[in-house]
């Protein structure tokens, strides 16, 4: 049960990754941008993809790694295009957002471009594939309907929980959760208060 505004959202305070330890994981559909991500994450989504495979599904990087100075770009876009308050559902703030940690992947269908990074990527074979798989290559979906945070459903972003590291950014517990709960409450009542 969500105790606090509805219209309030709230994104985790996430690390972020050294990108200069950060690998080639995809391409954008153009071939103009090449996607990045920790070596664990690329590992683990190579394994994913290749199961996909064989069963006819071919997963397709949209995002990868953004660092802040991008983040804060998308940032303000999304707050043209949907407000003030609402551009906060669909992008996380700099710093807040969960694709600086470099283990977190928007992931598309290859057959289905239109799809990309908005909720029809619901209807595709690769969600409905994800849905099935993804946890056993230690993936999971961050952002399902009704999230206790806030933030839009989002099909397509799917965060690498399989290391110590990565379970502690996203899952955070004891003092560490309270600090890193609390900074983030602090910084959504922030964004909330001053759009």
């Amino acid at each position: 049960m969500r105790l606090l505004p509805s219209s309030l959202v709230i994104h985790r305070l996430c690390p972020l990754a050294d990108a200069t330890k950060l690998l080639p994981i995809g391409y954008s559909r153009d071939g103009k941008l090449t996607h990045l991500a920790r070596l664990e994450t690329l590992t683990a989504y190579q394994r994913m993809t290749e199961a996909s495979s064989h069963d006819r599904v071919k997963l397709h990087v949209i995002w990868a790694f953004r660092d802040p100075k991008l983040q804060r770009e998308q940032f303000e876009e999304a707050k043209r295009k949907y407000g003030p308050r609402n551009g906060i559902r669909w992008l996380a703030p700099p710093g807040f957002s969960e694709h600086q940690t470099g283990w977190v992947l928007d992931i598309g269908d290859g057959d289905d471009a239109e799809a990309d990074d908005n909720p029809l990527f619901e209807r595709t074979k690769a969600f409905r594939w994800l849905k099935e798989h993804a946890a056993r290559f230690q993936f999971e979906l961050s952002f399902p309907p009704g999230n206790w945070q806030g933030v839009s459903y989002e099909p397509w972003h799917w965060r690498f929980v399989g290391t110590p590291e990565a379970r502690k950014a996203f899952h955070p517990a004891g003092l560490r959760a309270l600090w890193v709960w609390g900074r983030s409450l602090v910084e959504a009542l922030r964004w909330w208060l001053h759009p």
